[in-house]
C-alpha cells in the first residue's frame, strides 16, 4: 500500500502569490516569491517567509523557484533572501542558492520593469546569455530570439534548449509534470498588461504512474488569456489539461480574470469559453485557491480591489455545485504571529485540505460564522 504524500503550501502574503509544492522525493518548487519588510514584523498577518522557508528548506538552496510575471507582488523582497550569481553583492552566507530559476521569456526583454524587477531581471539574463545554465525560460515569442541575437553573448540556437513553449510538458519532478498553458508566442509592446505574459501551467501528480490529483497554477491572467488558454487547447487536443482538483485562481479573486470588462453587480458574469474552464473541466470536491485579502462584504461589494465581492460569489458557486471549497489565505486562522498557510496534502486518496479555519460571510452579511474543519486521509 502506497504511503507516498506529497504537498502544497499557499502562503498568506496578502494580495500577492507564493506557494510550495514538495513532490515525493522531497524535491522542491516554489512558485512565486513576496516577502515584503512589514510581513516581517510580528503584528502584520502575513506570514515571514522567509522564517518559513527557512523552516521547509533543510539543505542551504532551493531545487527550483518560478516567478510568474514581472510584478512585484510576485517577486518582492527576493534579493534580500536569495543567493544571486550575477553580483556578489548578493551572495553572502546564509543565503539560499537557487539550482534553477524559471521565468516567463517577457521577464528577458522588455523594458518595462522597475527597482527589484531589474535585479531579477539581470539575474536570468546572467544564467540565460553568460552561464548557459541554471535556468528555464517559459515562452517562445518572437521578442526573445530578437534580444538573445542582439545580445552579442550568444545565439538564440545555442541556449533553445533552456527555452520551453506552451504544450511543452517539464518533467524535473518525480512526483508531478508541468505542462505549460501559456505566456503564448506574441509580440507585445513594452509595457502592455504584464499579467497575460505570465506563465499559467498543470501539475498533474502521479503516484505509481496512475494521476492522483490535478492542480492548475493561474497566475496573475485576465479573462482574455484565459480564453487563449481554452482556444489553444482545444486546437491541440489538449482539453484534459485544464482539468483540475485545485486551482489557484488568477489575480487575488479580481473579477478580471473572468470578465475584464463586467464585473456585474451580485456575482461576475465569466466569459464563455473562460466559463467551460471553469465549469466543464472542474473535478468533484475541487478546491478553489484566492492569494488575497479578506474578501469584502457584500455592502462594500463596489470599492476598489482586488479582491473583488462579485468574483469571489462565482468561485464559491463553482465550488458549491462541485462539493468543493473556496478557500482564501488572508482568511486562514491566525498562528502565533500570522495567518497560516494553506495545506493540501496529496496521496492516493487525491488532494486533500489540512486542518482548515476559514472566515464565512453569510447571506445578512452582519454575521461572521467561523468554520471550523479538519479533513485527515483515511
Amino acid at each position: 500500500m502506497s504511503k507516498t504524500i506529497m504537498n502544497i503550501y499557499f502562503y498568506p502574503v496578502g494580495n500577492g502569490d507564493s506557494a510550495l509544492v514538495i513532490d515525493d522525493k522531497g524535491k522542491h518548487l516554489l512558485v512565486d516569491y513576496n516577502c515584503s519588510k512589514d510581513a516581517k514584523q510580528d503584528k502584520d498577518e502575513r506570514i515571514h517567509l522567509e522564517k518559513e522557508l527557512n523552516k521547509r528548506l533543510k539543505k542551504n538552496n532551493l531545487d527550483v523557484l518560478m516567478i510568474s510575471h514581472a510584478h512585484e507582488d510576485h517577486y518582492n523582497g527576493f534579493s534580500d533572501y536569495f543567493w544571486l550569481n550575477h553580483s556578489k553583492k548578493y551572495q553572502e552566507d546564509g543565503r539560499k542558492k537557487i539550482n534553477e530559476l524559471w521565468v516567463p521569456d517577457a521577464l528577458i526583454w522588455e523594458t518595462g520593469i522597475k527597482a527589484e524587477g531589474k535585479i531579477l531581471r539581470a539575474e536570468a539574463r546572467h544564467r540565460l546569455l553568460e552561464e548557459k545554465k541554471g535556468i528555464k525560460i517559459i515562452g517562445n515569442s518572437d521578442s526573445l530570439k530578437e534580444f538573445i541575437n542582439d545580445s552579442g553573448k550568444v545565439l538564440y540556437e545555442k541556449v533553445s534548449h533552456l527555452i520551453f513553449s506552451p504544450g511543452e510538458i517539464i518533467n524535473d519532478f518525480s512526483g508531478f509534470d508541468i505542462f505549460i498553458h501559456s505566456p503564448h508566442s506574441w509580440k507585445t509592446e513594452d509595457d502592455e498588461n504584464k499579467n497575460n505574459k505570465c506563465i499559467v501551467f498543470q501539475a498533474d501528480f502521479k503516484i505509481n504512474s496512475s494521476s492522483v490529483a490535478k492542480v492548475i497554477f493561474g497566475g496573475d491572467a485576465e479573462s482574455d488569456a484565459w480564453e487563449s488558454i481554452y482556444s489553444a487547447s482545444i486546437n491541440n487536443k489538449n482539453l484534459q489539461r485544464l482539468d483540475f482538483d485545485v486551482f489557484k485562481i488568477s489575480h487575488h479573486c479580481s473579477y478580471t480574470a473572468l470578465n475584464s470588462e463586467e464585473k456585474g453587480d451580485l456575482i461576475t458574469k465569466p466569459l464563455e469559453k473562460v466559463k467551460k474552464i471553469f465549469e466543464e473541466h472542474s473535478l468533484d470536491k475541487c478546491k478553489l485557491i484566492a492569494s488575497c485579502k479578506k474578501i469584502p462584504v457584500k455592502s462594500k461589494r463596489n470599492e476598489s480591489g482586488p479582491p473583488h465581492y462579485q468574483a469571489a460569489q462565482y468561485y464559491k458557486k463553482v465550488c458549491s455545485d462541485n462539493n468543493g471549497d473556496f478557500e482564501v489565505t488572508m482568511q486562514q486562522s491566525i498562528g502565533k504571529n500570522c495567518r497560516k498557510p494553506i495545506s493540501i496534502e496529496i496521496s492516493k486518496y487525491g488532494a486533500k485540505l489540512a486542518t482548515s479555519t476559514a472566515v464565512v460571510i453569510d447571506a445578512s452579511e452582519n454575521e461572521k460564522v467561523i468554520r471550523n474543519r479538519t479533513e485527515r486521509f483515511g
